[in-house]
């Protein structure tokens, strides 16, 4: 019997040393194209997110903390491979792309019936970082194991931590019809101007640590235009999109979560 030649993610997986027991998956349907995650039997451990995410420029893996679509069951997406496979980033002019989203989420009259949309605030310039992006991302993953200690540990072939949605074919935000290399083009600029990183990943909900918040309201107004832009979901789902509420809960926030229904 001829044996299937072993798959990239493979190869780098297998050369990680000290690494728990865990399963290479491929997205379901599409076996050919090679496992695109490699998923822990167990939960993660407190300190493994922070270790291999300091070893990435070696081993070309980025690590992720893993929510499943029922709390504590990663079944779903994760074990049955319920992902479309990997595809490149391609260049994105960031701006245009959430600029017509945010004017998108303002086009239901009996949401919005007080007239248009604001107007568009541009992007936001670059931050100062407060702290370190990694030491940030380190901080953020013990936070979530804290909270939730089922989490189990993932990890993903990719240049950086943002290329992690293009790399799996992630379908969190299906419904809305954006492609997961369009998400991984904004999160690169996001990485580069907010120093955000990518720490956990779920059925359909994204967390992000943030070394370079807004630490002022007017700072904080054209980031929130970009999350209404990025996943209209988590802005709105307490009611119609309020950009100026969402701002104010983003001063200072070290980490931005994001919610697709």
């Amino acid at each position: 019997m001829l044996r299937r030649p072993r798959s990239a993610l493979a190869d780098l997986v297998a050369a990680v040393p000290d690494l728990p027991p865990g399963r290479l998956v491929a997205p379901a349907g599409m076996r050919r194209t090679g496992p695109v995650v490699w998923v822990g039997d167990a939960p993660a451990a407190p300190g493994d997110w922070a270790r291999l995410a300091a070893r990435h420029p070696e081993t070309g893996l980025w690590p992720l903390l893993l929510d499943g679509l029922a709390p504590g069951d990663p079944e779903r997406p994760w074990l049955v491979g319920e992902f479309s496979g990997p595809t490149e980033v391609v260049p994105l002019d960031v701006e245009a792309f959430l600029a017509e989203q945010c004017a998108g989420a303002f086009e239901d009259p009996e949401e919005h019936p007080d007239g248009p949309e604001p107007p568009w605030p541009g992007l936001s310039p670059a931050l100062p970082e407060v702290t370190d992006p990694l030491t940030a991302a380190e901080r953020f993953a013990t936070d979530l194991l804290d909270h939730d200690p089922h989490r189990r540990l993932g990890l993903v072939a990719a240049d950086r931590g943002a290329d992690v949605l293009a790399a799996i074919g992630w379908w969190g935000a299906v419904n809305s019809d954006v492609a997961p290399a369009t998400l991984s083009a904004v999160l690169r600029s996001w990485e580069d101007r907010f120093g955000a990183r990518v720490v956990a990943l779920g059925f359909d909900t994204l967390r992000l640590s943030v070394a370079a918040p807004p630490t002022t309201p007017e700072q904080a107004l054209p980031v929130a235009a970009e999350h209404l832009g990025f996943c209209c979901d988590e802005v709105s789902r307490e009611g119609p999109a309020d950009v100026a509420g969402h701002a104010a809960g983003l001063v200072g926030e070290r980490a931005w979560r994001f919610w697709w229904d």
